[in-house]
């Protein structure tokens, strides 16, 4: 849906009235619920899995995160991944997937396209290796943040590093000594002069 399909609903509908508009065989009718200031916050986040770009764009949402600062943690995972896979993901929604306990979640974060240098530290240093590669597979990172994942302790994020088109000789001739035989051949196979 785009914000021009949207089908216009009356200012005035009660959230109880949007409820059962949310349960509407039609998508248009979904995705304007989905946009209206007085539906239900738990409404948003059910709705927020098909329709996220608009509940993104519904007006109410800054007040209601005002009114409640932990409100889309209670909303279900398959919602906040929907949501953090728009590029319009306010900085707010990331800091918080930051922190939240679902992998799945960093993951998706770990490849949102506005990023800021703090997030990818974060998302760096994560537990789980699946992130760190994620983050190694970026193009925006900071040579010292690309050092440190060179150096990581999991097999898969020093692949990821290594697997790069943008890494320099350096790199590569440093991954030809890694502990992984894996990461070996991938610089090997990258440091064929015919491939430099």
């Amino acid at each position: 849906m785009n914000g021009s399909s949207i089908l216009p609903l009356a200012a005035d509908l009660p959230a109880a009235e949007l409820a059962n508009l949310s349960l509407s065989p039609d998508a248009h009718i979904r995705a304007a619920v989905a946009t209206h200031p007085n539906t239900a916050p738990c409404m948003l986040g059910i709705l927020a899995t098909e329709f996220p770009a608009e509940v993104l764009m519904n007006p109410a949402l800054p007040l209601l995160r005002l009114a409640d600062p932990r409100l889309t943690q209670r909303w279900p995972v398959s919602a906040l991944l929907a949501l953090v896979r728009q590029p319009q993901a306010p900085a707010w929604l990331r800091r918080q997937t930051l922190t939240y306990p679902s992998t799945a979640l960093q993951v998706a974060l770990a490849s949102h396209p506005n990023l800021s240098t703090q997030e990818m530290q974060t998302l760096a240093h994560h537990q789980a290796w699946l992130v760190r590669a994620r983050i190694a597979a970026r193009t925006d990172l900071s040579p010292a943040l690309l050092a440190d994942l060179s150096r990581d302790r999991h097999d898969a994020v020093r692949l990821a590093v290594a697997s790069r088109p943008d890494l320099s000789r350096e790199f590569l001739y440093s991954f030809l000594t890694d502990a992984s035989r894996f990461v070996q051949q991938e610089a090997r196979r990258r440091t064929r002069p015919h491939l430099l």
